[in-house]
């Protein structure tokens, strides 16, 4: 696999995305930010924050985080100071010119005694990764924590890679979590708080690869229940906490393409549809004729075949797979994903910060496989078939995530979140074997095609708000959230050649099956 990844202001003059700039695109201070926390993992409002020796300083907002612009290119000592926590100090920062560095801190509670306590760090990373271990120390439960600092150290592009460093857990098909050995199935999801659906209608489980990894502000991943959370799993609980308001201006961009042995230099097989198959969609190629009568008027037309005939001869000619030569780059993987965000003070005290990211990924696959199934009578097994498979699949996962946050002043905070996800398999499936339901002796000699486009589209939308009352101590939080969960498979077909064995010259007899389906599921919270 070889990926190039760029993060430069000149991006803006190479993409797109790019018509709508900001002047602090072109122009950035180097800045330190984080998140100021107790020792319950609670985040904390109105902690000051400043620089000695230096006037300059600020407070943390209600989310416990802070941007303090600073001087580069020296060693600065930073004093977090709050009314009934011991003051602390974190020497030898170094921040590099138009660069933000990361800082979380772990406040302690003050005694009845109120001393100074200074913190000997070799610098801000070293302290952000200390905050999250204190984090998942003082959790009241299992879990284990992830932190963006961690996230940004690794080569990890999706939460989906990001979940298989973590002890106790695994990863199937490179989405399906699997925590201490139990299934899929057994796991919940949720997103800033919010409880997330199923992103397959058929089966209860959660595409993980859906959140780009530089989204992520961190994760959690409880392996304990919590009496303040939901209790609808018993495998694990993924809490996926995305950023709301970036501490700069930032635009990333990736490119990535690999192979599989398996398929490269080899033939490979495709569904012919549209010209939208590349992003999992199709372009109302494959759909069915309009006039197709349901299934029990299709058996009640008339006395003869004549119609039934006329209804087949109105579906797309299309009754063998497409064939892909052994040419490199029709069978090359693809994968693309571009983020960016801007934060602008639009008053005094108030800010309006976004975040983007459009992700794309295409894999090939070859897949070989053999069925046979045994049935028993008189406790002797006898075959009912025996298949031998070849399936080529081409995975196509899009998607889109924006988040807009109206920060308030210090103490409220509103935010709009928004994800939308395509995943997608058209896949090719030929078969070889023998057939023995209707001749139990010799079997007949079958071959079979199976052409199919699987295209789930998952939909996600939050509006939440936060809001700190100094005056009575109180906080409110609220939220509201909408998801759309469909899986259209159009115009699958089936096509199934029998041959007599005990006539080796006979031909093969055709069955054909041509199949729609369409599930949908919406959740409001």
């Amino acid at each position: 696999m070889k990926a190039i990844k760029v993060k430069s202001f000149t991006l803006l003059f190479a993409t797109v995305f790019t018509l709508i700039s900001y002047p602090g695109f072109s122009q950035q201070s180097s800045k330190i930010s984080g998140k100021i926390l107790n020792s319950k993992n609670e985040r904390l409002s109105g902690v000051s924050v400043t620089i000695l020796g230096l006037s300059s300083g600020t407070s943390t907002d209600i989310e416990g985080s802070f941007i303090l612009p600073v001087p580069s290119s020296k060693p600065l000592t930073i004093k977090v100071s709050a009314v009934g926590y011991k003051e602390k100090t974190v020497p030898d920062i170094s921040v590099g010119e138009g660069l933000t560095e990361e800082l979380n801190i772990i406040l302690e509670e003050a005694g009845k005694k109120l001393e100074n306590v200074v913190v000997r760090s070799s610098g801000a990373r070293k302290e952000s990764v200390n905050a999250m271990i204190a984090y998942q120390k003082n959790t009241s439960t299992v879990a284990q924590v992830i932190s963006s600092e961690s996230i940004r150290r690794s080569p990890d592009k999706n939460t989906g890679e990001i979940l298989k460093r973590i002890p106790g857990t695994s990863i199937q098909e490179g989405k399906y979590l699997v925590v201490r050995g139990l299934s899929d199935r057994y796991n919940q999801a949720m997103v800033n708080g919010v409880l997330l659906s199923s992103t397959e209608p058929d089966r209860k489980t959660f595409s993980f690869d859906i959140f780009p990894a530089s989204m992520i502000d961190n994760m959690i991943i409880n392996k304990a229940f919590i009496p303040e959370l939901s209790g609808e799993w018993a495998g694990g609980l993924v809490q996926v906490n995305t950023k709301d308001v970036p501490s700069t201006n930032f635009i990333n961009l990736q490119v990535g393409t690999g192979f599989n042995t398996q398929t490269i230099g080899k033939d490979f097989y495709t569904y012919r549809g549209g010209k939208l198959d590349w992003l999992g969609i199709d372009d109302g190629t494959r759909s069915l004729p309009t006039s197709l009568p349901t299934k029990s008027q299709f058996s009640d037309v008339g006395s003869t075949k004549a119609e039934q005939n006329a209804f087949g001869r109105q579906f797309e000619n299309i009754w063998s797979a497409q064939k892909n030569t052994s040419n490199f780059l029709p069978v090359v993987n693809k994968s693309f994903q571009l983020s960016g965000g801007f934060n602008q003070r639009v008053s005094n005290n108030n800010k309006l910060g976004a975040i983007f990211a459009l992700t794309y990924n295409q894999q090939n696959r070859r897949t070989e496989f053999q069925n046979t199934l045994y049935s028993f009578q008189n406790n002797l097994p006898s075959v009912n078939f025996d298949y031998n498979n070849n399936k080529y699949s081409r995975d196509v996962l899009a998607g889109a995530l924006g988040n807009l946050t109206l920060q308030l002043g210090a103490n409220h905070k509103v935010s709009f979140k928004n994800l939308v996800n395509i995943n997608s398999t058209d896949y090719v499936t030929q078969r070889t074997g023998k057939d023995f339901e209707f001749n139990s002796s010799l079997g007949e000699n079958i071959k079979a095609t199976e052409l199919t486009l699987k295209s789930n589209t998952f939909f996600n939308t939050q509006l939440s708000g936060d809001h700190n009352f100094p005056a009575i101590d109180s906080k409110l939080h609220w939220y509201g959230s909408f998801n759309i969960l469909d899986q259209y498979i159009p115009d699958q077909r089936r096509l199934q050649y029998n041959q007599d064995p005990g006539t080796p010259n006979a031909p093969y007899v055709a069955l054909i099956a041509t199949s729609k389906t369409s599930q949908k599921s919406l959740l409001f919270t």
